[in-house]
């Protein structure tokens, strides 16, 4: 799994397809964390939606990059459609990952204090929103949907909805982040329900994808 992640990762990097994502991201950031004097929690959650959007490009982008016979070659290492998605997911978290260690970093140095709660619970809310992220891309990535433009649709429809419409997924919490509000709650909530999505998502794609090669 490892040498697998390896390689997804070196995919990602030479295709370069990660850079509109990355930069988008933090030009965010970098508009958020201007003002040193911001309480961190509501940047946190403007932030961790943004993560939401690039841990799902990122996602579509990878799995979109190999053509069949490159993703047939792929297979025959890994031996299993699981391995290989969950090869991918692994790339993307560890991505995501990355990214949110920048986040907070970037937060700490420009308030000049560390807060190990607003800390935490930052790590927490992009974690949830990450994973979320990477549910959203699976079915809508060209495992199985082949035609771009339809994933494209897909995927900003599905974001849409699961950052505005107002289901319990990762919208309470964002909306408690920004709004101040107690995150106890939202926070295991979206957690729970990020986790729960990528399990469905990660076994409905692996199975339907087995069942059409």
């Amino acid at each position: 799994m490892l040498a697998l992640t390896r390689y997804y990762l070196a995919l990602l990097g030479h295709s370069q397809r990660y850079l509109p994502a990355l930069l988008a991201y933090l030009a965010l950031c970098v508009i958020l964390y201007a003002d040193p004097h911001s309480p961190p929690l509501p940047l946190f959650g403007v932030s961790a939606g943004g993560l939401l959007v690039v841990s799902c490009w990122l996602t579509i982008a990878l799995l979109d990059i190999e053509d069949p016979v490159q993703r047939l070659v792929t297979l025959s290492h890994a031996r299993q459609w699981r391995r290989m998605i969950t090869g991918a997911i692994l790339t993307v978290l560890a991505c995501s990952l990355v990214l949110t260690a920048i986040t907070e970093v970037w937060s700490a140095l420009k308030s000049f204090k560390i807060q190990p709660s607003a800390l935490g619970i930052g790590l927490l809310a992009h974690l949830a929103c990450a994973l979320l992220g990477i549910a959203i891309a699976l079915p809508c990535s060209r495992l199985l949907v082949h035609r771009i433009g339809w994933t494209v649709l897909a995927a900003v429809i599905a974001l849409f909805v699961v950052l505005l419409a107002k289901i319990p997924l990762v919208h309470p919490l964002l909306h408690a982040l920004t709004d101040e509000e107690p995150v106890g709650g939202p926070l295991v909530l979206a957690l729970v329900t990020a986790v729960a999505m990528l399990a469905a998502s990660f076994f409905t794609v692996s199975a339907l994808v087995r069942r059409r090669s």
